[in-house]
């Protein structure tokens, strides 16, 4: 080592020496809230956790923030385990310093969000304690702390929970029909009492009581309640048979509670904010049968299509229909559907109430039905098919423009609405297209064909078969998207983009032996074959690297349509390999 580097060493080691007595130091004090004495079994005490300092810097790697003094600490002489724990409403650490200067650090060891720290045969001696939260600040929460010789206690007598036995802060009586829809009701949202308490689906905090006992007559009108306020807002509500109802953000960031068959008797309201526990803000609570604050977002399919309708019979010409239409409109399409069946993907965008185009549909064998629409603003489908259910899209064609493919289209009636993601009620023009073929307004066959001969060829190998593996050069991948390409595995995840025909039959003669099948190549392939049953099977990185590998430990005899594809990408050389040996792996 020269001279120099011995210097930077010793000048490293100095520091470091300097800083950490400089840093213990500075975690020194008496205790914020005193000391208890234990020699056998319990004691406890109250204190609030937390503080301005990293607790990471009493001790590299414990959790939380801390006070520079402890928070309490403990004279222990008694020579059996102790147990040091502490019960609070969140999630709180701890940091303990022993008698012998040992620090140690804990963040659930007693359960759930509560800190616990065993010290079998613990040395008699002061133990200093650090209580701490996730959020940097000082005096919250309140804490149970616990010392004790027979186990952890997570007690903890300061938790406020929501008391349905309280008087409410406010009550109303409404009944079915009511006039001046919705009924309108300020509150104070936020407080104390945890909403978790209530049941699994409620998170925040709101005040003990309940902000609203509503005495209501039911009819044969739904029931919808909301609140708003500048916060984010959460709802609980108990029913009148005991039911518990949370929601978090049914409108935008405001919460919403919607009862289709509302019972007669009293719902308790709770009007609360996620965050932090007693915090309040000003809120409108807001009682309607229309709909969220008494506006009804609901979609008509009942209604007359905007702009027309048509009855289409399989392999239609012109193929795709194209009709100008306007997407958008007032209603948010995902609180339009939250209570329906939603088939495929997830619904998003502005809509009007009224379908913008309604095609029936007369379908054919196995075909399947594209449904997309192109605009210069980000447009997205909501689609109502012919057994009720919902089909959505947001981006699945090209750049923003929304893409359906619905395999195996039945017959009947689809309600198409086309919105746009963010509406703020306007519209734009836009063009719904209809095609058997595929996506947008030149749409390309994007579907694989088994029937088409095989690209390279078709291959008859018999059990037992030399040499092993039997090679096949290829060219991996295609311009059809395994998403839209009628390849559908229920055993695998189906990936990677594929030619039409298949890359290569295998026509096998076994006897119910082991057949792999898998690819090397340089670049990401992938391998969808179809089985002697009819059946698909598809993977993407089941070989070496990023190679895919196809293993059959009983495999049929038959045919094997196998298709060579890339991950994403042009198209690129690759091996097809088949063996009666075990395929290669990591």
């Amino acid at each position: 080592m020269t001279p120099s580097l011995k210097l930077t060493a010793s000048a490293a080691a100095l520091v470091l020496a300097l800083n950490a007595p400089a840093l213990a130091q500075s975690f020194n004090g008496e205790p914020a809230y005193g000391m208890i004495s234990l020699q056998n079994g319990a004691a406890e005490t109250g204190v609030r956790a937390g503080g301005a300092w990293s607790a990471d810097l009493l001790s590299q790697g414990c959790n939380g923030y801390i006070t520079e003094v402890p928070t309490l600490s403990v004279n222990y002489q008694g020579d059996e385990d102790l147990y040091l724990s502490a019960g609070a409403d969140e999630d709180t650490t701890m940091v303990v310093r022993a008698p012998d200067g040992s620090l140690h650090c804990d963040d659930d060891g007693a359960g759930d969000f509560n800190p616990g720290l065993v010290f079998a045969k613990a040395d008699a001696g002061i133990y200093e304690i650090w209580l701490g939260t996730y959020a940097a600040g000082m005096g919250t929460p309140p804490v149970r702390f616990h010392a004790s010789t027979s186990g952890f206690d997570t007690s903890n007598p300061y938790t406020v929970n929501p008391n349905p036995g309280l008087p409410a802060e406010q009550t109303a009586r409404l009944r079915a029909g009511f006039r001046n829809d919705p009924f309108e009701i300020e509150v104070v949202a936020g407080g104390e009492a945890r909403l978790e308490t209530l049941g699994d689906m409620c998170y925040g905090y709101a005040g003990e009581a309940a902000d609203l006992a509503l005495t209501y007559r039911a009819g044969s009108l739904p029931l919808y309640i909301a609140m708003e306020s500048e916060r984010d807002g959460v709802l609980a509500v108990q029913t009148p048979s005991g039911e518990m109802l949370c929601n978090d953000d049914a409108v935008g960031l405001n919460p919403g509670i919607h009862i289709a068959s509302p019972e007669r008797g009293e719902y308790l309201i709770w009007a609360g904010l996620l965050g932090d526990r007693g915090a309040t803000d000003a809120g409108m609570l807001s009682i309607s049968e229309v709909g969220y604050q008494g506006v009804d977002r609901r979609l008509d399919l009942t209604a007359r299509a905007l702009f027309g309708s048509r009855t289409l019979r399989a392999g239609f010409l012109p193929d795709p229909v194209a009709i100008e239409v306007e997407a958008g409109g007032p209603i948010e399409a995902s609180m339009a559907v939250d209570q329906d069946v939603t088939a495929i993907g997830w619904c998003t965008g502005d809509v009007t109430r009224e379908p913008t185009y309604e095609l029936t549909y007369e379908g054919g064998e196995n075909a399947p039905l594209f449904i997309s629409a192109v605009s210069d603003d980000d447009t997205t489908l909501v689609v109502n098919g012919p057994d009720g259910a919902w089909m959505c899209d947001d981006d699945g064609g090209s750049g923003v423009n929304p893409l359906l493919t619905i395999e195996d289209a039945p017959s009947g009636v689809y309600d198409i609405y086309v919105g746009r993601f963010f509406g703020d009620s306007e519209t734009s023009d836009a063009t719904l297209y209809i095609s058997e073929i595929g996506g947008g307004a030149d749409p390309v066959n994007s579907r694989v064909d088994i029937t088409l001969p095989a690209i390279f060829g078709d291959h008859e190998l018999e059990a037992g078969f030399v040499p092993d593996p039997y090679r096949i050069m290829v060219e991996a991948g295609g311009p059809i998207e395994a998403e839209s390409s009628g390849i559908n595995s229920d055993a695998d995840w189906c990936s990677g983009n594929y030619t039409m025909a298949p890359s290569a039959q295998l026509d096998w003669t076994g006897q119910n032996g082991r057949l792999s099948i898998y690819v090397e190549g340089e670049r990401d392939t992938t391998l969808a074959i179809n089985m002697p049953d009819g059946s698909w099977r598809c993977n993407d990185d089941g070989g070496p690297g990023l190679s895919p590998a196809l293993q059959f430990d009983n495999a049929m005899s038959g045919v094997y349509d196998i298709y060579v594809g890339v991950f994403s990408g042009e198209p690129a050389s690759a091996e097809l390999l088949i063996s009666e040996f075990p395929a290669p792996a990591d």
